[in-house]
């Protein structure tokens, strides 16, 4: 089995990107819920923070290694060739394409504005990575009334958890129906190589 990609097949370097990076999506998102939930409880007390600094080094820390991840895929990807989608209509290959595009994008911009909205928040709150609370901000801090504040990154990226299940299920959708509808091996590609 190969590292690198072929013509026909995805190496195993990349099934590992795909299959690593849908894992770290898969603990991060119920986990960004779980640090608001905790956040939301703290600020109805004012007690003890400690859970609230957990989860968000937790959330923060995964944050950055999602990005770190996709932009190794990424360079992965552009020194590698991708597989070709033969078997595919014009118009299924072209939906894939789209369907990529947009995974992408929203790997970069949803851990991006999750580190903007922190570093544009008017108050004190650490940004961590693996419990170093000093990271450096991305955006400069801005008083609450400004136009890109808190609130305008905070919003972009909740929204990206909803455009991304969207597209998520539909390439998830995608990948079943190649598999046990069409039997054209696609998802077999992903998966084993093959």
């Amino acid at each position: 089995m190969s590292t690198r990609n072929t013509s026909d097949s995805w190496g195993s370097a990349a099934r590992l990107f795909h299959w690593g990076m849908l894992a770290m999506i898969a603990v991060q998102i119920p986990l960004g819920f779980w640090m608001v939930d905790v956040y939301e409880v703290y600020s109805e007390t004012w007690g003890d923070d400690t859970w609230v600094m957990r989860t968000s080094n937790w959330h923060h820390t995964l944050g950055f290694l999602v990005l770190a991840a996709v932009c190794a895929r990424l360079s992965w990807r552009a020194l590698n060739p991708t597989p070709q989608l033969n078997q595919l209509s014009s118009v299924q290959r072209w939906l894939a394409r789209a369907t990529h595009v947009v995974l992408y994008a929203l790997l970069f911009i949803y851990p991006l504005t999750g580190w903007a909205s922190l570093s544009a928040y008017e108050g004190e709150f650490p940004i961590f990575f693996f419990g170093f609370d000093a990271v450096p901000r991305v955006v400069p801090q801005v008083a609450e009334d400004a136009f890109f504040n808190y609130e305008f990154f905070a919003v972009i990226h909740r929204y990206c958890w909803r455009v991304g299940l969207a597209v998520l299920t539909l390439h998830a959708g995608a990948a079943l129906w190649h598999h046990y509808i069409a039997q054209d091996g696609v998802l077999q590609r992903m998966w084993r190589g093959r």
